[in-house]
């Protein structure tokens, strides 16, 4: 499994292997945070793409919050580094911000 280096930490650290085909397309389909991509729109994409695994004894937050950060890069991606642990720890957090 590829690890996310973010500064970004989760509070509930969780390790559960990820399909490539899911990783796959979280990468091909990454947000960067520019002003003409649609965050709403990437955001259902995740979730569809999320939902193909289901690991067992993890939460389904811990789940979205540890996959989240292989769909981000370049702005986006910077904005997840810099959060000090602790500071986002729902999926609704993650979708407000």
């Amino acid at each position: 499994m590829d690890e996310v280096s973010h500064g970004f930490q989760l509070v509930n650290h969780v390790v559960f292997d990820i399909k490539n085909n899911v990783l796959n397309n979280l990468k091909t389909n990454q947000f960067s945070g520019t002003e003409s991509e649609d965050c709403n729109a990437h955001l259902t994409y995740f979730l569809d793409a999320y939902n193909t695994i289901n690991p067992v004894r993890v939460f389904e937050c811990d789940k979205q919050l540890h996959l989240f950060g292989y769909s981000l890069i370049g702005r986006a991606n910077d904005w997840l580094d810099a959060l000090p642990r602790g500071t986002l720890t729902t999926w609704d957090q993650i979708k407000r911000e």
